[in-house]
């Protein structure tokens, strides 16, 4: 499961919860993607493991799980 704590924005923090990380990485590809690309990621967790980012941000956890497959 992957969990993204973010700030909506930029003061409102909320949740965000995918069954997988490809769940994730297919609903960024859409036409229409679930998040923009420059919203601001406070924590990210996968499978209950936190994971540090260099680009906190949307398109920097995108980049991440992309090259971590």
């Amino acid at each position: 499961m992957l969990n993204i704590v973010y700030l909506l924005d930029g003061n409102v923090k909320n949740v965000a919860e995918y069954k997988s990380t490809d769940q994730f990485v297919a609903n960024q590809q859409l036409e229409v993607p679930d998040f923009e690309d420059s919203l601001k990621i406070l924590k990210v967790s996968i499978d209950g493991k936190t994971v540090d980012l260099v680009d906190s941000t949307i398109s920097g956890l995108y980049n991440y799980l992309i090259e971590t497959k």
